[in-house]
């Protein structure tokens, strides 16, 4: 009976207060998370372009026949490490677009 009591007082009150969209808690963590993903993006994007630098720099002499593949493949991966900025850029935009709407509402 007592959580009966309880649930029909904090359901009124839930009721009659409304959140505005994009106010509450989660949307904060969301950001939050999203911020800390574009931080982890970073630090590997980092850490493997050091060792990928490593490697490349420990490798020996390549014969003739595979002469090249070498480059081919850094070629490959610098095309790769080329979308890291955008992918950050477009998370951090969507943090910056949230807390402008957050802002908006209050």
């Amino acid at each position: 009976m007592f959580w009966t009591m309880i649930q029909g007082v904090i359901g009124n009150e839930l009721e009659s207060t409304e959140l505005r969209e994009g106010s509450g808690i989660v949307t904060r963590a969301r950001n939050a998370g999203t911020v800390i993903s574009v931080v982890v993006i970073g630090v590997v994007a980092l850490v493997g372009l050091l060792i990928f630098g490593e490697v490349y720099n420990a490798m020996p002499e390549m014969p003739e026949e595979v002469e090249g593949t070498a480059e081919d493949v850094v070629g490959g991966f610098a095309d790769a490490i080329g979308l890291v900025p955008i992918i950050l850029l477009v998370l951090l935009a969507s943090v910056v677009i949230g807390v402008v709407q957050r802002m908006r509402g209050m």
